[in-house]
């Protein structure tokens, strides 16, 4: 590494922590106050240093934090049109638990994971260098307490610490046994039935165990309708694992009969076709289908079913994604730069920084259309332009 000043630094290894930057020269211009840092600085109402404008997500600077999850901006969302109408109702921080979302890497970070916020806290770790899984726990110097957990290579464990949490439930009594293997005496997972009503299933839309018990009581029969009613799930979407086996549960215990495939193609959940393939030792998606899924289906697999089968083979395997048999898998940004919809169309969004457009950049987004219209398989394709105060996308969609 050379500096700035010339100096040199011999090192193997370069890790860059890329995080976010909020875009406050808006505010800047208009003599807001901005952090030292960057972001425009707001009260627990939202307010900035001006009482006639407010700020919310992540160019929003609270108590010295700048949120950049969707959670906290739905959050930040409902305090500021509490302040429009005359609420009551503040922002007061909010939990900063995730997943890493990307095929074949499962990263998981619940509260406080490095332990520095609690003095005394205790830490338990364990690592499997074979396996390549790390996983710690950060309890209450009484064991009593999850004040935090990281996982790494495996997020198995997640739903179940997360629940411990964010809802202060009593830890068992050995804390370790939470994130060891199942062979090494783990303790259960907190099921579905353990969590008590007031248990946050999804946080980016608040919502709890109980919204969802009375949801099925009104009416809903299945996962499609609690989502529609409740919005769970809807949001960064790190809650449909927990948000399924909790309606799966509820469902059960009121009698009705719940079909547990992964969709149409495989009549099997998502952990029996992991063990199919690792028993089996399947490696296509292809081979998979034709020896266990749906014969009378005549479909080659669906936005459910193919994005866990690519998952499950890349943990398995880990094989290069661009060879010829896992291409068809991979319907996304991944190869194409291009997000497979539904409908069997895709869209490709092309970043405009700043949102500063100009005529030549959008006869250059025409062209792309026009020419997307023209190739094979692509009979139409149409670009729109959807605009917000501190950026503009473009999305050009055609068939696939």
């Amino acid at each position: 590494m050379v500096f700035q000043d010339d100096k040199v630094l011999e090192t193997d290894l370069i890790v860059f922590s890329a995080g976010i930057r909020p875009r406050d020269q808006l505010a800047r211009d208009c003599g807001l106050e901005i952090g030292e840092r960057g972001g425009v600085v707001v009260d627990n109402q939202c307010l900035t240093s001006d009482p006639a404008i407010l700020a919310i997500g992540e160019v929003a600077l609270w108590n010295q934090s700048i949120f950049g999850l969707v959670a906290p901006g739905y959050q930040m969302a409902k305090a500021a049109l509490s302040t429009l109408i005359g609420g009551d109702t503040q922002f007061s921080g909010a939990d900063m638990s995730t997943k890493l979302k990307l095929m074949g890497v499962d990263v998981g970070s619940i509260g406080d994971a490095h332990g520095n916020q609690n003095p005394g806290a205790r830490m338990f770790r364990y690592l499997d260098p074979i396996k390549q899984e790390y996983r710690k726990l950060v309890v209450s110097s009484d064991g009593k307490k999850l004040l935090g957990a990281m996982l790494v290579g495996d997020n198995g464990v997640y739903d179940t610490l997360l629940q411990y949490y964010s809802n202060r439930i009593e830890l068992p009594d050995e804390p370790a046994s939470l994130i060891l293997p199942q062979s090494s005496g783990a303790a259960p997972t907190l099921g579905p039935g353990a969590l008590p009503e007031t248990a946050t299933i999804c946080s980016c839309h608040n919502v709890s165990k109980g919204d969802i018990c009375a949801t099925i009581d009104a009416g809903a029969v299945d996962l499609g309708g609690v989502k529609a009613a409740t919005k769970a799930s809807t949001g960064c979407g790190g809650c449909t694992a927990l948000l399924k086996s909790v309606v799966d549960h509820e469902l059960e215990a009121r009698g009705v009969e719940v079909d547990k495939s992964i969709c149409e193609h495989f009549a099997h959940t998502r952990q029996e076709l992991y063990d199919i393939v690792r028993v089996e030792g399947i490696k296509t998606f292809s081979d998979l289908i034709a020896k266990h899924g749906n014969q009378d289906t005549h479909c080659l697999g669906c936005d459910i079913c193919k994005p866990a089968v690519a998952s499950i083979l890349a943990s398995c395997f880990n094989e290069p994604i661009t060879d010829a048999a896992h291409i068809p898998l991979q319907d996304t940004n991944d190869t194409f730069m291009a997000n497979m919809q539904k409908n069997g169309t895709y869209s490709v969004v092309p970043r405009v920084a700043g949102g500063e457009i100009t005529p030549d950049k959008l006869i250059v987004l025409g062209e792309v259309a026009k020419n997307t219209a023209s190739t094979p398989r692509s009979p139409a394709a149409s670009v729109s332009i959807c605009s917000a105060p501190a950026w503009k996308t473009c999305r050009i969609s055609g068939a696939s």
